[in-house]
């Protein structure tokens, strides 16, 4: 149970984050998700600094740049995703209504099938780099490890995008429509 916010905790965290331009439309919602998917994509070319570099200082430097940098991107990303979504990512399972929770199991779904293509495309491209007649590939260890980082990466943050992407637009406010 430790980490898990409740209904009231998430309502006072998130009554003015994260600021109502970050997501108060649907373009919106996914440029700040096209953004936590580039602080993912900064892993993956981790990852692929190590294939051509490791083992060097270089390497090693330009990973933890990468990643620290996609940390940083990424928590701030996922604050907002939380607000944004009032608890289908960010809270407990108990504490979601039917909807949510049928919501939060499509989109765990989507995520999933997502990490599947990941894998996918991943495979083809370890394929397509071996050299012919070859059966064996010499990756760096720091390589496989950045790859392996990048697949548990991929499959953690794909829910919270997914979420924020397929968020429909608010209702409009009814005092607009008067007014109007």
């Amino acid at each position: 149970m430790m980490g898990e916010l409740t209904p009231g905790q998430l309502e006072v965290r998130y009554r003015d984050w994260p600021p109502r331009s970050w997501y108060a439309t649907r373009g919106r919602r996914r440029i700040l998700v096209g953004v936590g998917a580039a602080s993912a994509g900064l892993i993956w070319i981790s990852a692929i600094v190590c294939c051509y570099l490791a083992p060097s200082t270089v390497a090693m430097w330009t990973t933890f740049a990468l990643a620290g940098t996609a940390l940083v991107i990424y928590v701030v990303v996922y604050s907002a995703l939380v607000g944004v979504t009032r608890g289908v990512v960010g809270l407990a399972e108990h504490h979601l209504d039917e909807r949510q929770s049928r919501e939060r199991r499509k989109i765990q779904a989507n995520a999933r099938r997502g990490t599947t293509v990941t894998l996918v495309a991943l495979a083809a491209v370890l394929l397509t780099a071996m050299p012919k007649g070859e059966m064996i590939v010499q990756i760096p260890a720091a390589a496989v490890t950045m790859i392996m980082f990048g697949l548990i990466t991929t499959h953690l943050i794909l829910p919270p995008l997914m979420a924020g992407w397929q968020l429909p637009d608010p209702p409009a406010d009814d005092e607009d429509d008067e007014e109007g």
